[in-house]
């Protein structure tokens, strides 16, 4: 039996020569990877979809740059990030639009605990929307996608001590824009 490294690779390879239905299988299995690490860089939910799209082409595009000594994960994650960096520096370059907040919130108390938690992963995922690029992937590798350092070391492209460095730092600067915008409210 094939292992999933392997599985990947003989997809990739079979795409290449233009098999859809192999294309399919590696969208069918990754999709939800890549709408993840969207999601967890702070895209709107709306916008989700389409940006799977966008990386799913890009993909398409660039399979023959895919090497299989490294995990077909670690090529796709590598490529959604770079792709959501151009995005936000694309963002930045465009003028400022108003728009409307995605969601009214409702200050009376709730009976159901999962609404707190739910409250705080929002407000984490915005704090960490907030911190420098570098910080957020290697906060968003090892603590969200449960990638080790390692690991993260090769996404990322710098040496594991760089990584550990930016994890410290990440934290620290999640902290301060937390406390800026949240004093209280994730103590205890």
């Amino acid at each position: 039996m094939e292992d999933r490294p392997e599985q990947d690779h003989r997809l990739a390879q079979e795409a290449l020569r233009g098999d859809q239905e192999a294309f399919r299988a590696l969208v069918a299995r990754y999709q939800r990877l890549v709408a993840s690490v969207a999601w967890r860089f702070g895209v709107r939910s709306e916008e989700i979809e389409d940006l799977v799209s966008d990386v799913f082409v890009k993909v398409y595009r660039n399979l023959s740059r895919y090497h299989p000594a490294h995990p077909f994960s670690t090529w796709l994650y590598r490529l959604t990030v770079n792709h959501l960096v151009d995005r936000a520096r694309r963002a930045r370059r465009e003028p400022k639009r108003a728009e409307l907040p995605q969601e009214v919130v409702d200050h009376a108390p709730s009976a159901h605990d999962g609404i707190l938690e739910t409250e705080r992963a929002r407000l984490l995922r915005g704090a960490l929307a907030g911190i420098d690029s570098k910080y957020r992937e290697a906060l968003s590798l090892v603590y969200v996608e449960g990638f080790k350092v390692e690991e993260a070391s090769g996404v990322l492209g710098v040496p594991e001590g760089t990584v550990k460095t930016r994890l410290l730092r990440g934290r620290e600067a999640l902290r301060r824009v937390l406390t800026r915008q949240h004093p209280g409210y994730f103590e205890a």
